[in-house]
């Protein structure tokens, strides 16, 4: 039942996931835009490394996942290479955009607290964010009846301060990474984690995690832009550009791409 219950969550998950602009077409620079690339010549990125199915940074430094083939589209779109600065952590990634280090930041939520260092552009990737239980638990369905249990959250993911606001008896237990999260679930550890359904799912499967459940959706959502060094306009308005170009045809390819890339 569970396993019925996640493919049928997954098929309304893929006709969702995807934002879709009205005004996306040709991506047309002006000419100060043109001369701005030709001069920077390759644009800096942070992104999170550890953050699949959406992005990692594998051994070798290479960019991987759903966001690095946005990232190589948006590149053929520019003519302009876009380089991922390599990071340990997520955490690290957030001390170099606030610190002006990157030109861009992958894909990240819009918050207030962001929004002191970075713009946004609109949303190219969305997904809502569900609750992960494990099967023998059934005692909880909603963020609700978590009241004094715990809950496994990665630091600095844009859940934590809604968590915090919205539901301060949750006890969140800090975790690297999202496969421990859903690990520390599995084995009874931790009681919850909350994640984006579109991560979860893939991870669920790739972890062969089987006594998982998604219950459900919550009030929150990943909305993923792309995050820009708020004091270089005229790259804003370039990314602003190039993410609005998109087009039904360019998500359609990204996810073949992908597809691809994830097959054994």
């Amino acid at each position: 039942m569970m396993l019925r219950r996640l493919q049928i969550t997954f098929l309304w998950m893929i006709t969702g996931l995807w934002a879709f602009s009205a005004s996306a077409g040709e991506l047309i620079l002006s000419p100060a835009e043109q001369a701005y690339l030709e001069e920077q010549q390759v644009i800096s990125m942070c992104v999170d490394p550890h953050w699949l199915p959406y992005e990692k940074l594998d051994t070798d430094g290479k960019h991987i996942g759903l966001v690095a083939k946005y990232i190589t589209l948006f590149q053929s779109k520019l003519g302009i290479p876009i380089k991922a600065i390599k990071t340990n952590t997520w955490q690290q990634s957030q001390k170099l955009y606030e610190n002006g280090l990157c030109d861009i930041v992958s894909a990240l939520n819009k918050t207030p607290e962001r929004a002191q260092y970075l713009a946004f552009t609109q949303p190219y990737i969305e997904s809502p964010a569900v609750l992960i239980l494990n099967e023998k638990n059934f005692t909880d369905s909603a963020l609700a009846d978590l009241d004094g249990k715990t809950l496994a959250m990665v630091k600095g993911y844009v859940y934590e301060s809604k968590l915090r606001e919205d539901y301060p008896t949750i006890e969140i237990v800090y975790v690297p990474d999202m496969e421990v999260a859903l690990q520390k679930v599995s084995t009874g550890q931790i009681t919850a984690t909350l994640g984006p359904l579109f991560m979860s799912f893939a991870l669920i499967q790739q972890l062969g995690l089987d006594n998982l459940t998604i219950v459900g959706d919550t009030e929150y959502k990943d909305e993923l832009r792309v995050g820009i060094n708020k004091d270089n306009k005229m790259l804003i308005d370039i990314m602003d550009k190039t993410v609005a170009s998109l087009t039904t045809e360019d998500h359609s390819y990204v996810r073949r791409m992908w597809a691809v890339e994830r097959k054994p």
